[in-house]
């Protein structure tokens, strides 16, 4: 399996990560206020036509660390310190307006796992990758013959110009029920690493590393910090660059 595709990445926030620690779930949440319109009518016609009291939704991506990324659907305002914050890490509600909602965080999942745990939920679920479609490409899946299993692919469409986020997206759905979220529970197996934000300081990200391996079931969390802007291997590397160019220059020299 390409390296790619072993693992599923979620791009969030720190207070979303403490709750999902806590309760050993992944929350699935309403679509409606998404920023793309596209997508979300897209969900709206599927819930729809098929008829769903409830319709909820999780995105992940298959892309390996992405700079945009953590811009795109990290934490807005992201904060570089906790210091006086006064957030506890505890096990208590989840708090939207926590100072941890400020801190970025990636969480990679291994995605056998994940699927595996998905699959084990008793409720009505789907997961796929999503696809990117041009609008020559939309207009033609009226024209097929299986019209019917299009509106199956509806929840998984998106315009060809988000290609680059690799989404992949988990969904609930229930004919009964109308609810504005969904738990799901997934044995911490699941988390493969956490990585931090670059832009937190490396303080905080020693003290929050350590907060969380003391949680229950978490003492063997891989945690790091991102280095996708400060990184002494990649500093070094462009510094043997330099240093074999010199080298070349002084032979030809003799």
């Amino acid at each position: 399996m390409p390296a790619r595709n072993k693992y599923l990445r979620r791009y969030t926030h720190l207070e979303s990560l403490r709750h999902m620690l806590c309760t050993k779930s992944l929350t699935l949440l309403d679509y409606r206020k998404w920023k793309d319109k596209n997508d979300s009518y897209f969900l709206k016609m599927y819930q729809e036509e098929r008829k769903r009291k409830s319709l909820l939704v999780l995105c992940l991506t298959s892309a390996s660390e992405r700079f945009h990324l953590w811009h795109v659907f990290g934490p807005k305002k992201e904060r570089r310190s906790l210091l006086s914050a006064g957030q506890p890490f505890g096990c208590g509600p989840y708090n939207g307006s926590s100072p941890l909602a400020k801190i970025g965080v990636r969480i990679r999942f291994d995605r056998s796992k994940l699927i595996e745990a998905l699959a084990n939920y008793r409720g009505m679920v789907r997961w796929d990758a999503v696809d990117y479609l041009t609008h020559a490409q939309l207009e033609a899946l009226a024209t097929e013959r299986n019209a019917v299993g299009a509106i199956e692919r509806l929840p998984f469409i998106k315009r060809y110009g988000f290609r680059d986020e690799l989404e992949f997206r988990i969904l609930f759905e229930s004919t009964k029920r109308q609810l504005p979220t969904i738990e799901i529970p997934i044995p911490i197996a699941c988390i493969n690493r956490i990585i931090f934000s670059y832009k937190l300081n490396y303080g905080d990200y020693r003290a929050i590393q350590d907060a969380l391996r003391s949680m229950d079931g978490c003492a063997g969390l891989d945690i790091r910090r991102s280095n996708l802007t400060e990184s002494k291997t990649w500093k070094t590397a462009g510094q043997e660059v330099v240093l074999a160019a010199r080298q070349a220059v002084a032979i030809k020299k003799r």
